[in-house]
């Protein structure tokens, strides 16, 4: 038996949306980090920056939206849609405060694209309504 799973399988909708919140900003770090290390790699790292942040966002996205909607069950579309809303909140709180207030359009595009893809995944990654046949 997982350890974790006590703390999963809790009523709680707190826990569950924390869960689901860390593990989303824990795969936009994750993706941040192995984007960088590629563009690190190439001729020209600062050139690709837009592209390989988009890049990131979206993988991580998938992996959210996917992760939250599975951890839910029955309704977890909604539910990942607002743990995606919440990290946007957070990452565009992080923006404001390190540009002084001038976040640039390529990252409310990237926070837009976010939304969507996470909408997207958790629909597609739902969980399915199966048909148990019980044998004596």
């Amino acid at each position: 038996m997982l350890k974790g799973k006590k703390y999963i399988k809790t009523d709680g909708g707190a826990v569950k949306f924390l869960i689901c919140f860390g593990f989303s900003i824990a795969a936009i770090l994750v993706c941040s980090f192995i984007t960088s290390l590629i563009a690190g790699g190439s001729k020209d790292p600062t050139g690709m920056i837009g592209i390989f942040s988009l890049a990131a966002m979206l993988i991580s996205a998938v992996a959210g939206g996917v992760f939250s909607s599975r951890i839910r069950g029955e309704g977890g579309t909604v539910y990942a849609a607002l743990v995606a809303l919440a990290v946007v909140l957070v990452m565009l709180l992080i923006a404001v405060i390190l540009c002084g207030g001038r976040v640039s359009a390529g990252a409310f595009m990237n926070y837009g694209c976010y939304l969507g893809v996470s909408a997207l995944s958790a629909f597609l990654g739902k969980k399915r309504a199966t048909h148990r046949v019980h044998r004596r």
